[in-house]
Protein backbone atom coordinates (compact mmCIF):
# COMPACT_ATOMS: atom_id res chain seq x y z
CA UNK A 1 0.00 0.00 0.00
CA UNK A 2 1.64 3.55 -1.20
CA UNK A 3 2.38 5.31 1.95
CA UNK A 4 1.22 8.37 -0.08
CA UNK A 5 -2.82 7.19 -0.63
CA UNK A 6 -2.71 9.33 -3.54
CA UNK A 7 -2.26 12.68 -1.97
CA UNK A 8 0.24 15.52 -3.00
CA UNK A 9 2.83 15.53 -1.55
CA UNK A 10 5.44 18.40 -0.09
CA UNK A 11 9.00 18.72 -1.15
CA UNK A 12 11.24 16.25 0.66
CA UNK A 13 13.61 17.60 3.17
CA UNK A 14 16.45 17.41 1.30
CA UNK A 15 15.31 18.64 -2.21
CA UNK A 16 18.24 21.49 -2.02
CA UNK A 17 20.66 18.65 -2.28
CA UNK A 18 19.36 16.85 -5.29
CA UNK A 19 20.13 17.84 -8.68
CA UNK A 20 17.47 19.71 -10.51
CA UNK A 21 16.93 18.27 -14.51
CA UNK A 22 15.81 21.12 -16.16
CA UNK A 23 13.86 21.29 -19.47
CA UNK A 24 14.12 23.97 -22.29
CA UNK A 25 10.86 24.89 -22.65
CA UNK A 26 9.34 25.00 -26.39
CA UNK A 27 8.64 28.17 -27.61
CA UNK A 28 6.51 27.29 -30.68
CA UNK A 29 3.77 27.35 -31.10
CA UNK A 30 3.68 30.45 -29.08
CA UNK A 31 1.96 30.32 -25.32
CA UNK A 32 -0.87 32.62 -24.32
CA UNK A 33 -2.30 34.60 -21.21
CA UNK A 34 -5.55 35.99 -20.43
CA UNK A 35 -5.75 39.02 -17.55
CA UNK A 36 -6.91 41.97 -16.66
CA UNK A 37 -6.59 44.81 -19.54
CA UNK A 38 -5.78 47.54 -16.64
CA UNK A 39 -2.30 45.35 -15.81
CA UNK A 40 0.73 45.22 -18.39
CA UNK A 41 0.39 41.47 -20.18
CA UNK A 42 3.50 40.36 -18.38
CA UNK A 43 1.58 40.44 -15.24
CA UNK A 44 3.62 38.35 -12.64
CA UNK A 45 0.87 37.87 -9.66
CA UNK A 46 1.47 37.68 -5.90
CA UNK A 47 -1.71 36.37 -4.61
CA UNK A 48 -1.88 33.46 -2.86
CA UNK A 49 -5.25 33.24 -4.72
CA UNK A 50 -3.12 31.38 -7.63
CA UNK A 51 -1.71 28.10 -7.59
CA UNK A 52 1.93 28.99 -7.15
CA UNK A 53 2.09 32.48 -5.88
CA UNK A 54 2.03 33.74 -2.26
CA UNK A 55 2.89 37.28 -0.50
CA UNK A 56 5.85 36.06 0.55
CA UNK A 57 7.55 35.47 -2.70
CA UNK A 58 8.02 37.82 -5.99
CA UNK A 59 5.58 37.52 -8.58
CA UNK A 60 4.21 34.79 -10.90
CA UNK A 61 3.63 34.96 -14.27
CA UNK A 62 0.79 31.74 -15.53
CA UNK A 63 0.33 31.11 -19.28
CA UNK A 64 -1.08 28.18 -21.07
CA UNK A 65 -0.83 26.76 -24.23
CA UNK A 66 -3.91 27.74 -25.94
CA UNK A 67 -6.10 30.36 -25.29
CA UNK A 68 -8.78 28.39 -24.13
CA UNK A 69 -6.38 26.66 -21.63
CA UNK A 70 -6.11 29.65 -19.92
CA UNK A 71 -10.21 30.30 -20.28
CA UNK A 72 -10.22 27.48 -18.05
CA UNK A 73 -8.14 28.32 -15.45
CA UNK A 74 -9.56 31.33 -14.83
CA UNK A 75 -13.47 30.80 -15.18
CA UNK A 76 -13.90 27.36 -13.81
CA UNK A 77 -15.32 28.21 -10.63
CA UNK A 78 -18.06 30.45 -12.41
CA UNK A 79 -19.13 27.78 -14.80
CA UNK A 80 -18.11 24.00 -13.20
CA UNK A 81 -18.95 24.71 -10.00
CA UNK A 82 -22.64 25.75 -10.60
CA UNK A 83 -25.63 23.76 -11.39
CA UNK A 84 -25.78 23.26 -15.30
CA UNK A 85 -28.51 25.56 -16.12
CA UNK A 86 -27.38 27.89 -13.97
CA UNK A 87 -23.67 28.11 -15.86
CA UNK A 88 -23.32 31.83 -17.10
CA UNK A 89 -19.96 33.69 -17.80
CA UNK A 90 -19.81 37.38 -15.44
CA UNK A 91 -20.19 39.67 -18.15
CA UNK A 92 -18.19 42.29 -16.40
CA UNK A 93 -15.39 39.51 -15.17
CA UNK A 94 -15.20 38.84 -19.22
CA UNK A 95 -15.15 42.53 -20.43
CA UNK A 96 -12.18 43.57 -17.77
CA UNK A 97 -9.80 41.06 -19.57
CA UNK A 98 -8.08 40.41 -22.65
CA UNK A 99 -5.72 37.55 -24.50
CA UNK A 100 -2.34 37.97 -25.18
CA UNK A 101 -0.20 35.48 -27.26
CA UNK A 102 3.54 35.70 -25.91
CA UNK A 103 6.55 34.34 -27.96
CA UNK A 104 8.82 32.93 -24.96
CA UNK A 105 12.85 32.81 -25.23
CA UNK A 106 14.42 30.06 -26.07
CA UNK A 107 17.11 30.08 -23.38
CA UNK A 108 14.10 28.88 -20.54
CA UNK A 109 14.41 26.21 -18.53
CA UNK A 110 12.15 25.00 -16.31
CA UNK A 111 10.85 22.14 -14.09
CA UNK A 112 9.26 19.72 -16.53
CA UNK A 113 6.40 17.98 -13.98
CA UNK A 114 4.80 16.43 -17.20
CA UNK A 115 7.71 13.84 -17.00
CA UNK A 116 7.94 10.60 -14.95
CA UNK A 117 11.94 11.18 -14.71
CA UNK A 118 11.01 14.76 -12.96
CA UNK A 119 8.89 13.80 -10.66
CA UNK A 120 10.88 10.76 -9.52
CA UNK A 121 13.54 13.06 -8.84
CA UNK A 122 10.99 14.98 -6.92
CA UNK A 123 9.85 12.41 -4.86
CA UNK A 124 6.61 13.46 -6.11
CA UNK A 125 3.04 11.57 -7.39
CA UNK A 126 1.20 12.88 -9.88
CA UNK A 127 -1.09 15.04 -8.66
CA UNK A 128 1.49 17.00 -6.81
CA UNK A 129 1.66 20.09 -8.62
CA UNK A 130 -2.30 20.21 -9.51
CA UNK A 131 -3.45 19.72 -5.99
CA UNK A 132 -4.25 22.02 -3.17
CA UNK A 133 -2.60 25.66 -3.90
CA UNK A 134 -0.90 26.12 0.00
CA UNK A 135 0.89 22.51 -1.18
CA UNK A 136 1.87 24.17 -4.86
CA UNK A 137 3.20 27.22 -3.07
CA UNK A 138 5.41 25.24 -0.69
CA UNK A 139 6.65 23.86 -3.99
CA UNK A 140 7.23 27.01 -5.73
CA UNK A 141 9.11 28.50 -2.55
CA UNK A 142 11.34 25.42 -2.48
CA UNK A 143 12.05 25.47 -6.32
CA UNK A 144 12.69 29.02 -6.14
CA UNK A 145 15.57 28.70 -3.56
CA UNK A 146 17.07 25.77 -5.23
CA UNK A 147 20.91 26.04 -6.58
CA UNK A 148 19.71 25.30 -9.94
CA UNK A 149 17.73 27.95 -10.22
CA UNK A 150 14.62 26.88 -12.73
CA UNK A 151 12.99 29.27 -14.18
CA UNK A 152 9.44 28.13 -13.60
CA UNK A 153 7.33 25.08 -13.42
CA UNK A 154 5.75 23.50 -16.69
CA UNK A 155 2.39 21.14 -15.45
CA UNK A 156 -0.69 20.23 -16.63
CA UNK A 157 -3.79 22.12 -16.72
CA UNK A 158 -6.17 20.97 -13.83
CA UNK A 159 -8.92 22.08 -15.33
CA UNK A 160 -8.49 21.09 -19.01
CA UNK A 161 -7.23 17.48 -18.90
CA UNK A 162 -4.56 16.92 -21.67
CA UNK A 163 -3.11 20.98 -21.72
CA UNK A 164 -0.06 22.42 -20.33
CA UNK A 165 0.54 25.69 -18.30
CA UNK A 166 3.57 27.39 -17.03
CA UNK A 167 4.44 29.55 -13.70
CA UNK A 168 7.30 31.46 -14.78
CA UNK A 169 9.46 33.08 -11.53
CA UNK A 170 9.69 37.03 -11.59
CA UNK A 171 13.10 36.80 -10.10
CA UNK A 172 14.48 34.53 -13.08
CA UNK A 173 13.66 37.58 -15.87
CA UNK A 174 16.05 39.96 -17.32
CA UNK A 175 16.17 41.73 -20.27
CA UNK A 176 17.78 38.50 -22.21
CA UNK A 177 14.98 36.37 -20.78
CA UNK A 178 11.88 38.41 -21.01
CA UNK A 179 8.41 37.28 -22.60
CA UNK A 180 7.25 39.05 -25.45
CA UNK A 181 3.85 39.52 -25.64
CA UNK A 182 1.43 40.44 -28.62
CA UNK A 183 -0.88 42.85 -29.30
CA UNK A 184 -4.12 42.17 -26.43
CA UNK A 185 -7.46 41.18 -27.69
CA UNK A 186 -10.44 41.64 -25.76
CA UNK A 187 -11.96 38.18 -24.90
CA UNK A 188 -15.21 39.11 -26.07
CA UNK A 189 -13.30 39.52 -29.51
CA UNK A 190 -11.27 36.56 -29.77
CA UNK A 191 -12.06 34.46 -31.95
CA UNK A 192 -10.06 31.26 -30.39
CA UNK A 193 -12.67 31.95 -27.60
CA UNK A 194 -15.75 32.71 -29.61
CA UNK A 195 -17.15 29.23 -29.34
CA UNK A 196 -16.90 28.74 -25.35
CA UNK A 197 -18.04 31.98 -24.73
CA UNK A 198 -20.75 31.81 -27.13
CA UNK A 199 -21.68 28.39 -25.73
CA UNK A 200 -22.48 29.71 -22.15
CA UNK A 201 -23.64 33.04 -22.74
CA UNK A 202 -23.05 36.42 -20.14
CA UNK A 203 -24.85 37.05 -16.98
CA UNK A 204 -25.15 40.41 -16.14
CA UNK A 205 -25.29 39.60 -12.46
CA UNK A 206 -21.79 38.99 -10.34
CA UNK A 207 -22.67 36.27 -8.04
Amino acid sequence: MALDQGNAVEPPADLAARKLTLKQIEVDPPWSRIGKTIHDPLFFSDSPGWRFSAKDMPGVLYVGDEAETCFWEVFWDDLMTRPEKDRRLDAAKVAERSVWVLSLPRKLHVVNTLEAATMHELSAPDGTFQGPYINCQRWARALRAHSDKPDGILYGSARRTGHRCLALFEERFKSDLWPTPGPGTPLLRSPELAQVVGKYGLSKVSS
